[in-house]
């Protein structure tokens, strides 16, 4: 039997007990990102590039300037190597520029040439001498650019220099122009090579330093036609007008 009810007390709850609900979910507004900094960003681009342009010019001084070191004497070679070609020539130390002379006969020898440029003289002479080696060989090559005044004079200068017996311009080392031990003239092995263009005639003669000669002159001049046919290429260095005429 239940307590007595008093005045002022609350009934007693007996039916089920409700669980008591959590708080409802509340969802928060993320605050919007702010704008990029479009100034701020041209700016780093604007840095980047600088550091970029730093460094590679800082790589272009190394590539260029690294190697500051006094080039050993090579003895008759400059430093200055002409780019192609199957050999690398350089100008002979001694004349670093061509020589240029207009009165062709006086600088030629063998009486059928002579008489041909006393007959038909040419415009000018133009020559210089470069060095190459091969196999530690080192090899002298005279590249001279004579411009006859009419196509068919350098057509007959050409095919009178081509045949034995005949003469033909003097090369640096003959003309006294340069000095070289040991030797008076580059055609002592036989290394020859010519062109004919236009107006314009292309001898070359090669020779070996005279330490360098070996007793068979066929092997040798074996070794300086091929030299001497490279060295034509040559001839717009010497004359600057080459293939112009």
């Amino acid at each position: 039997m239940s307590a007595p009810y008093r005045p002022g007390q609350q009934w007693p709850n007996s039916g089920p007990q409700r669980p008591e609900r959590p708080p409802p979910i509340q969802f928060r507004q993320e605050a919007p990102t702010p704008p990029p900094n479009r100034t701020l960003q041209w700016a780093m681009r604007a840095a980047g590039l600088v550091v970029v342009a730093v460094v590679s010019g800082l790589v272009w001084y190394a590539v260029t300037n690294g190697d500051s070191s006094t080039p050993p004497d090579t003895g008759g070679e400059s430093s200055a190597e002409e780019p192609g070609g199957v050999y690398q020539f350089t100008a002979y130390k001694g004349m670093p520029e061509p020589d240029r002379v207009t009165d062709c006969a006086a600088h030629a020898y063998g009486k059928p040439i002579q008489n041909l440029l006393q007959s038909t003289p040419c415009d000018h002479l133009t020559r210089q001498l470069f060095v190459t080696k091969v196999d530690d060989r080192t090899i002298y090559t005279s590249v001279s650019v004579v411009v006859m005044r009419t196509q068919e004079d350098a057509l007959a200068l050409v095919e009178l220099t081509d045949q034995n017996e005949t003469g033909n311009v003097s090369d640096v080392v003959r003309d006294g122009v340069v000095k070289i031990e040991g030797i008076d003239r580059l055609s002592t092995r036989d290394g020859y090579a010519s062109k004919q263009s236009g107006r314009e005639v292309i001898i070359v003669e090669s020779d070996f330093a005279e330490k360098d000669k070996t007793d068979d002159k066929a092997a040798d001049e074996n070794i300086l036609d091929p030299v001497s046919t490279d060295a034509i290429r040559l001839a717009a260095r010497v004359d600057g007008d080459s293939g112009t005429g």
